[in-house]
């Protein structure tokens, strides 16, 4: 098993939801996520810079991990000064 981790702009939230349809059934958005990444505008949520982002995260089964970033990588390429990320990590144990 593996965790995804996927932090994008919460403009195109409709937009990642819908890409992962049929392939993440379970997981927990954390909203209003500031920070900044290498090509996207800064997202502190404050009146200089309004947006913020959201995170996402999942425990998938490995076969997963390939259609989620495989559904995300137009997405990115769509929306590149928002800024679009997905972390993929060992799961150890789950209880």
């Amino acid at each position: 098993m593996k965790s995804i981790v996927i932090i994008y702009n919460a403009a195109v939230e409709d937009v990642v939801m819908e890409a992962l349809r049929g392939q993440v059934e379970k997981y927990t958005v954390f909203d209003r996520i500031t920070g900044k990444g290498k090509n996207s505008v800064p997202h502190f949520g404050d009146n200089i810079w309004p947006a913020t982002n959201k995170l996402l995260m999942a425990v998938v089964e490995e076969n997963i991990v390939k259609k989620v970033k495989d559904a995300l990588l137009p997405i990115k390429e769509d929306y590149k000064t928002e800024g679009l990320k997905l972390f993929v990590f060992p799961v150890e144990e789950l209880i």
